[in-house]
């Protein structure tokens, strides 16, 4: 997906000679295009995150479209106090791009995982945050942050994932129905995409049909979502993210907000540090959010 992106952003470099891309020393194999083509307007700081947010801050206050591409612990965590002062604050058009969402870069342990990244961004008011779970959904979220003139996050995985709409005009600010159930409902976004389409099949395998959602834009829950929420009696959100402060925490508190009385289930990681050490498999296999962990959740809450 991180290559779907880095070709869009090119592309829109082509149309825009207002366009600037800081690299935090980060996406070797993927930035050549733009380096080669657009020398003057590469610039990497190096392993320098503050002052790479700082750099897009300035440029941006100068008229520029700025797009900030870094390892995602190193977009939103390692630089907030630059985030919210410098960008948000000041409401400025800069894209942040986030690679490597979730436990990703599993087994390099907890300095490159981010799994807290939303609940850090959402403090932020101004902030649109997309997870896109497919290079079709990246295409959109990169459209609408360049065209909106906001401050924007995109966290991505880099596991070379493939298309899973049917079209490619979408709209990335409402949810998407992958799946469709009569029985449950599981609302989703990015990486897991690949744990939860399999568990819906094997699922469907058990009697149990279940109707899968992908809400990319995370800061936003649509009236769409809502009315989806409230056809369903069991109703679960899947993330590879911590419980709290993820898109479970901020769906419960919509619906609270709202009056939609149901119970939503989270499929998250605990609120804990992940000591154990191995691959992504592996780790979801452990921290219950896997492909089998799914399915046997939502099993032990469907009555059939």
């Amino acid at each position: 997906m991180r290559n779907r992106v880095a070709k869009a952003i090119e592309n829109k470099a082509a149309e825009d000679e207002k366009l600037y891309l800081i690299s935090g020393d980060a996406g070797l194999g993927v930035w050549e295009g733009f380096k080669e083509t657009y020398p003057e307007r590469f610039l990497n700081p190096g392993v320098n995150e503050a002052c790479d947010v700082g750099m897009a801050s300035g440029l941006a206050l100068r008229g520029y479209k700025v797009v900030y591409y870094n390892i995602a612990p190193f977009v939103i965590m390692r630089p907030y106090e630059q985030v919210r002062n410098d960008v948000c604050y000041q409401e400025l058009p800069v894209i942040m791009v986030g690679t490597g969402s979730g436990i990703t870069y599993a087994p390099a342990g907890m300095t490159h995982y981010v799994i807290e990244d939303i609940a850090l961004a959402k403090t932020m008011p101004n902030l649109n945050i997309f997870s896109p779970c497919d290079p079709i959904e990246a295409d959109a979220a990169f459209a609408y942050a360049y065209a909106a003139d906001t401050p924007t996050y995109i966290r991505i995985p880099k596991n070379g994932e493939p298309e899973l709409h049917k079209s490619t005009n979408i709209d990335i600010t409402k949810p998407h129905v992958l799946r469709e159930g009569k029985d449950a409902l599981i609302i989703f976004h990015g990486s897991i995409v690949d744990a939860v389409l399999p568990a819906c099949d094997t699922l469907s395998e058990k009697g149990i049909e279940v109707c899968a959602v992908s809400n990319p834009m995370v800061s936003n829950i649509s009236d769409e979502l809502a009315e989806l929420i409230n056809k369903y009696d069991s109703v679960y959100v899947a993330e590879e993210h911590y419980e709290y402060g993820g898109l479970g925490t901020i769906i419960t508190d919509y619906c609270n907000e709202k009056g939609i009385f149901k119970k939503i289930n989270k499929i998250a990681l605990k609120n804990e540090y992940i000591h154990k050490v191995g691959n992504r498999d592996y780790l979801r296999e452990h921290y219950g959010i896997s492909i089998d962990k799914i399915v046997k959740f939502i099993c032990s809450k469907v009555e059939k």
